[in-house]
């Protein structure tokens, strides 16, 4: 029979803008999620439901990359070989280097990156074999019961003054992962994350952009978490006042050594992004280039670095594993936004929001300034490190680069300097 209405009896919901929905998609590309994930990803993000079918049709009308169509054979290799090339410590796997690929939007299948990678380096496989490294950390079966039940934060110092050696120039990395889903929330350079001030801000402003705070946050006894504590506490007094602080603990100080969530991911860090960056820093040792105190161009590099790692993490796929209690087989990204479908919760015992006015007001509370919590350079520094780097036309900051442009800034500095600003 015909159908007057022209409806096909079932409700695809409201068609995102086409921009939202490109960008939807190649999400979804990046971190490799099966068909099924992203249509369940559409209708709860988007409210746009439709069928496999349809995702096929719209993935092929913008041109989304997938493993089933990957770039040219030459292609590949050169492009699997560039991220050989950034790692030059080859502590990055073929799984990490896909993940990383299709980051940037080559889905090449693993199969292809294990062998090109094989090819090329032969000794790469032995140095990442883990039965090579012995393991200091006994491992234990972690739990939690959803997304923002517990989030550990935690300092890390390769990078620090004390690591490099390089007089007083120095980089202090602060995390927070969600211990649940495993995603990085929270991943910045820091002049120091020795001062309880500063901590307290970094957290504030977490909070703050999330509009929540998680049952308990979970860190080393470090004095640095003083204020962190006050202000997890109050929070959690004005906006949960219900949650028994003996049952659900604000906040719950353990030795670094269990703290496994954080640490993991430092481990993961360094070995993805970290080692490298460290080698090129210390090149500046001999280079004849660095100088101490000149810390504002390599602090962008290392966020920027932070922010490729954290990108490239919750994107990454975890692998299945049945007799973890909490989620795998997707990424972090898909375990955070749909807590439901894999076991977790996401309600009023998992996370607890806040007004944002509120939590500002404690600042005014913390003993240092919020802009010296970031400050690497004083500001007559930076505004003239910023004009410098406008000067030489604002190039990409890459960790390849990085001493290249610094040479090149140098040589305004120094004119600008020798001129009396």
């Amino acid at each position: 029979m015909v159908n007057p209405t022209g409806a096909n009896g079932y409700d695809n919901g409201t068609v995102p803008p086409e921009d939202e929905l490109i960008a939807a998609l190649q999400q979804y590309a990046r971190e490799e999620l099966p068909l099924s994930r992203r249509l369940q990803h559409l209708g709860a993000e988007l409210g746009y439901h439709i069928k496999k079918a349809k995702l096929k049709k719209l993935n092929r009308k913008y041109n989304i990359p997938t493993s089933r169509k990957p770039p040219p054979l030459p292609l590949a290799t050169t492009l699997i070989c560039e991220q050989m090339a950034n790692d030059p410590h080859r502590h990055r796997g073929p799984t990490a280097v896909k993940s990383q690929l299709a980051l940037e939007g080559f889905n090449i299948p693993w199969a292809i990156v294990r062998e090109v990678m094989h090819a090329n380096d032969d000794i790469g496989p032995t140095i990442r074999n883990p039965r090579s490294r012995s393991r200091h950390i006994v491992r234990v079966t972690l739990t939690s019961h959803g997304t923002w039940h517990e989030v550990s934060v935690d300092g890390h110092e390769k990078l620090s003054d004390k690591a490099l050696q390089m007089g007083i120039v120095g980089f202090h990395i602060y995390g927070g992962r969600d211990k649940w889903s495993g995603k990085v929330l929270l991943l910045l350079v820091l002049p120091n994350s020795r001062f309880a001030e500063a901590i307290g801000h970094v957290y504030l402003d977490f909070v703050i952009e999330h509009e929540m705070i998680p049952i308990q946050v979970t860190f080393d006894g470090g004095s640095e978490t003083a204020d962190m504590k006050a202000i997890q506490t109050a929070l959690r007094n004005t906006f949960a006042p219900d949650l028994d602080p003996s049952e659900w603990p604000p906040f719950m100080p353990i030795p670094s050594t269990r703290n496994i969530t954080i640490e993991n991911l430092w481990s993961r860090w360094f070995t993805h992004s970290g080692a490298n960056l460290q080698k090129v820093l210390m090149e500046g040792k001999t280079n004849g280039l660095f100088n101490p105190g000149d810390n504002w161009l390599w602090s962008q590099v290392t966020q920027q670095q932070l922010d490729a790692f954290k990108a490239y993490w919750n994107s990454h796929h975890v692998r299945t594993q049945r007799n973890k209690l909490m989620p795998s087989g997707s990424t972090p990204n898909d375990f955070f936004a749909t807590p439901e479908q894999w076991g977790g919760r996401r309600d009023k015992n998992c996370g607890i929001p806040i007004d944002a006015d509120v939590a500002e007001a404690l600042r005014a509370q913390i003993n240092m300034r919020h802009e010296d919590a970031y400050k690497f350079v004083d500001d007559s520094f930076r505004q003239a490190a910023e004009n410098a780097y406008e000067t030489i036309g604002s190039p990409a900051l890459t960790v390849q680069n990085g001493w290249e442009v610094f040479a090149q800034m140098k040589l305004v500095l120094h004119t600008v300097y020798a001129s009396g600003m």
